[in-house]
């Protein structure tokens, strides 16, 4: 197991060699359940653009010493208070329980007034993201050597955003999941029609990792019905978000 000394050494570092305006300890070892594989988890609070976000992130980890294995997000006081006011369910957990290791005086969270908009803006980013995995794995199944356990993961990967967007516009909280039964679950009691994706989702959401291995190999019958029920889940949502439907995934707004 990491000790609390590591742990504050690894802080210490990081205040000394990138002045953070605060690191928040969330995961596991925040939350009092670590295990002997949890990694450590930070938030390390920075005033830099958002497109700076991971290469910040990837010099802390390559600049301070390598004492255990932990996880690195980087964000500015406006993003994290831009994503909280649209319910950004991650970012306000890590708020909320996580533990400040360090704060330079004066931070806080800037406020910000939530947009008058017609759709959750953190809910297009959902989509979005699902179109660009419907997109791949529609062009791989239709190209001349489709691959199977590609096709299968992105389709899985496609309704498990497609579904997370239903739910952050529903504003309800989203629980970190790959499994598709679980996510469906949350949206029933506001949508009961949706039961019938039970077994269809149930077959799916076991390509969230089995295909990331070499002995499970998905047969054209499981292609073909991953596709299948992707695209089902994915025309019901967006009609249920009003969002145009085509048939190719170019348009997603």
């Amino acid at each position: 197991m990491i000790t609390r000394k590591d742990i504050e050494a690894t802080c210490a570092d990081i205040v000394r060699e990138f002045s953070p305006l605060q690191i928040i300890l969330f995961g596991s070892y925040a939350y009092g359940t670590p295990t002997e594989y949890s990694d450590v988890d930070l938030l390390v609070v920075m005033p830099i653009p958002k497109s700076e976000n991971r290469q910040q992130a990837l010099a802390i980890r390559d600049r301070i010493p390598d004492r255990f294995s932990m996880d690195i997000l980087v964000r500015s006081p406006e993003e994290i208070a831009y994503r909280i006011s649209h319910n950004d369910w991650f970012l306000k957990e890590v708020t909320e329980r996580g533990e400040v290791l360090y704060e330079s005086e004066n931070n806080y969270i800037i406020p910000i007034k939530k947009e008058n908009t017609d759709m959750n803006p953190l809910t297009m980013e959902w989509v979005e993201k699902a179109e660009g995995d419907y997109i791949v794995a529609k062009e791989n199944q239709q190209g001349e050597n489709p691959v199977p356990h590609v096709i299968c993961f992105l389709a899985q990967q496609c309704v498990e955003k497609y579904i997370k967007a239903c739910l952050q516009e529903m504003n309800i909280p989203i629980i970190r999941t790959h499994n598709l039964s679980q996510l469906l679950d949350l949206i029933l009691p506001t949508i009961p029609k949706w039961k019938d994706w039970r077994t269809d989702l149930s077959k799916l959401s076991e390509f969230a990792v089995d295909t990331r291995y070499p002995a499970q190999t998905p047969s054209e019958s499981d292609v073909v019905h991953a596709m299948q029920t992707c695209e089902m889940v994915r025309l019901a949502v967006r009609e249920h978000l009003k969002l145009p439907n085509d048939n190719d995934g170019n348009e997603i707004k």
